[in-house]
Parts: C-alpha cells; sequence; structure tokens
C-alpha cells in the first residue's frame, strides 16, 4: 500500500463514519455543530494538539542559524499552550479545527506529490480547500458558525443530504485508496 492510499483510506473512513453518523441521527449533528464553537474542552485539546504538532513539524525544519533555537520548543510549547488555552479563549474550537485543517494538509499533499496516477489531484483538492477553510477559521472563527448554519439549519432533512454526499464521498475516496493508489 502507497502513502497516498493509506492517506485516501484514512480520509475516506472518516468522511464515511462522520457521513453516516449525520444519517443515523441529525439532530445530534445539528446539536453538536451549533455548540461546538463555544465548547470549553474541544477547543483547548485541539489547540494542544497543533502546537504540538507544529513544534514536531519546527523540529523537523532545517531553519538555518535559528536551528539552534529548537532546543527551546521544549519548554516553549507547554507556555504556549497554556497561553492560547488562557487568552485565546474567545471562538478557541474553530480556531483550533482550522489549524489542525492547515496542518493536516501538508503531510497529505506530501503523499499526493510523485504519486504517478492522474487520480491523485482529488486527494490534493481536498487537501487546499483543506487549507482554505483552515484559513477562513483560523482568521475568522464566526465564519465556522455562518457555513455550519447553512449546512445544517435547514432541518434534519439538510443535515442527511450532506451526510449522503459525505459518505458517498468517503466511499470514492475508499474506493480509490484499495483500486487505485
Amino acid at each position: 500500500m502507497s502513502e497516498l492510499s493509506i492517506v485516501s483510506l484514512l480520509i475516506g473512513l472518516l468522511a464515511l463514519t462522520g457521513g453516516t453518523l449525520s444519517l443515523l441521527a441529525p439532530a445530534r449533528i445539528r446539536a453538536g455543530v451549533a455548540a461546538f464553537p463555544r465548547s470549553i474542552w474541544p477547543g483547548r485539546i485541539l489547540a494542544a494538539m497543533d502546537l504540538v504538532w507544529a513544534a514536531y513539524a519546527l523540529s523537523l525544519m532545517h531553519l538555518g542559524m535559528f536551528d539552534a533555537w529548537k532546543v527551546h520548543l521544549y519548554w516553549l510549547t507547554p507556555v504556549a499552550i497554556v497561553l492560547c488555552v488562557v487568552y485565546l479563549d474567545e471562538l478557541l474550537s474553530p480556531r483550533a479545527l482550522g489549524g489542525l485543517l492547515l496542518l493536516a494538509a501538508g503531510p497529505i499533499l506530501n503523499a499526493a506529490r510523485w504519486h504517478p496516477s492522474d487520480w491523485r489531484l482529488i486527494v490534493t483538492v481536498i487537501a487546499y480547500l483543506w487549507i482554505l477553510l483552515g484559513l477562513v477559521f483560523l482568521l475568522s472563527p464566526w465564519w465556522f458558525r455562518r457555513i455550519a448554519l447553512w449546512l445544517t439549519g435547514r432541518g434534519d432533512l439538510a443535515v442527511r443530504i450532506t451526510g449522503a454526499i459525505k459518505a458517498a464521498a468517503g466511499l470514492g475516496l475508499i474506493a480509490l485508496a484499495l483500486l487505485v493508489y
């Protein structure tokens, strides 16, 4: 299995799971999406994951004359997590979700970069959409509520339709992972 097939399989399984949950329990999905922007603990957990992942990525990068500063990442990361949780508590969950989308796009693009199949562009487009959405959520977190209201605010039928589309996309990505990549 190639690296791209593993990435595609993971994204497909996540999409299939989310789509199936939307099909089976649309009311719970609507309530969860409505409560997410002001949720305290999901924001803290996602922010901690983002900062640890960013510190790990920085530790692997060649930074030239700033390489000597990498040893300080071990104590700066926990300090940054505490500062982020204390001072960025307003809409932290969508901001942290945006950061996670930005960080997750990098490995996806690396996996798709040298794959010979033209079908790799599907995963590449998904990664670039994640980058755009991540930037929007990170810089303007109130857009999460607008997008969520547009997707879920029309009732359970809209959530089920969105879930069906997401589940079908997940099945398509799983099929690509198993048959093409």
